[in-house]
């Protein structure tokens, strides 16, 4: 008798958040009781989760703006190299024509500096005229120009070309590889970069933020460990926007810590500079229902399932700030095992 009452008494809860009616006394029976909440002001904020990347502003990547491929591979991913060190050579027809055209140019350069440098003092003396001179100055400017110009293209792939005609990639800083081609013979596309040297110790972490807490993180706040133990970063900036995807801002810290590893995703918290007020449920007020965490909350016809949004968690429960959870609200702290089976449409002996 008493499953078939609970069960009906209960039919109005569903697994949508819902309502479930119940009264004092059928509370009392079933040994339900309830706590009300406390107000905390606290600056951590977590765990969120961020993804961790190598610091480009500490990386060198390599890029073509042609097609080629690798003709000699010397180094791999993981291989620590040093400035100057020879990471591969490529073959590419359009940057062959390139280092032929730079070397007629730059012997051009050569002749018409000397050119000019007459015209110069043969204007000086009065022999030829200043558009005569000017002419030889702005050949050679010229030529200086287009030569600046194929030089910044061999430059930013990281480019020497050698003795022989081979084009050579340079390594341009210290580092480790961290992005580079599995083989001789790999095309390399135009525009995506083949090769990167990384600062092994220099990580940043891209970590989303909730809609609700984006005020609450600022610039230069610390970043602390997955187990909140130790700090390992300070926050570079916060983006005021939200991804549609995600539902989420992203927020970059740059970090270190051993234990990280560039393309793992972790969890960290961060010690916000101006604290916040939020509401502590206690860990023993907490449901898991459908993969989400909810708790109970009274209210004049039994409790109201809800579904909370956690901007921390402490080692007593959670903390959330969400409209219609303050310090009035109570929340059941025993008996969720039948709230939740209410839920589901369940009754009890």
């Amino acid at each position: 008798m008493m499953k078939r009452s609970v069960l009906l008494l209960l039919m109005a809860a569903t697994a949508a958040m819902a309502q479930i009616t119940m009264s004092e006394a059928q509370m009392k029976k079933l040994g339900i009781t309830t706590q009300n909440l406390q107000v905390r002001s606290t600056a951590l904020i977590g765990p969120l989760i961020a993804k961790i990347d190598y610091d480009e502003d500490k990386s060198k990547s390599y890029f073509l703006d042609q097609e080629a491929s690798i003709t000699a591979l010397n180094v791999r991913q993981g291989d620590r190299v040093q400035k100057g060190q020879t990471l591969c050579s490529i073959m590419s027809p359009s940057l062959i024509a390139k280092s032929f055209e730079l070397g007629e140019l730059r012997n051009r350069y050569r002749a018409m500096q000397n050119n000019a440098a007459k015209d110069a003092t043969l204007y000086k003396e009065g022999v030829i005229s200043y558009r005569d001179y000017q002419t030889s100055a702005l050949e050679a400017s010229s030529l200086h120009s287009r030569i600046s110009a194929l030089e910044s293209q061999f430059s930013i792939a990281g480019i020497r070309v050698g003795t022989n005609g081979t084009l050579n990639v340079i390594a341009q800083k210290s580092g480790i590889i961290t992005d580079a081609p599995l083989a001789v013979a790999e095309r390399i596309a135009p525009y995506q970069p083949y090769f990167r040297i990384s600062d092994p110790s220099a990580m940043v972490a891209m970590i989303n933020v909730s809609p609700g807490l984006i005020a609450s993180i600022s610039k230069g706040d610390t970043v602390l460990s997955k187990d909140n133990s130790h700090p390992i970063g300070t926050i570079l900036s916060v983006s005021p926007s939200i991804s549609g995807s995600t539902n989420s801002a992203i927020a970059i810290a740059r970090v270190r810590d051993s234990q990280l590893r560039a393309g793992t995703t972790v969890g960290m918290f961060v010690s916000a500079s101006k604290p916040t007020t939020s509401i502590l449920i206690p860990s023993h007020a907490l449901a898991q229902f459908g993969g989400k965490t909810i708790c109970f909350v009274r209210n004049a016809k039994g409790f109201q399932a809800q579904q909370l949004r956690v901007s921390a968690t402490t080692k007593e429960g959670v903390l959330v700030r969400q409209k219609g959870i303050d310090a009035d609200t109570k929340v059941a702290i025993s008996g969720l095992v039948i709230l939740k089976g209410a839920m589901s449409g369940l009754g009890f002996e």
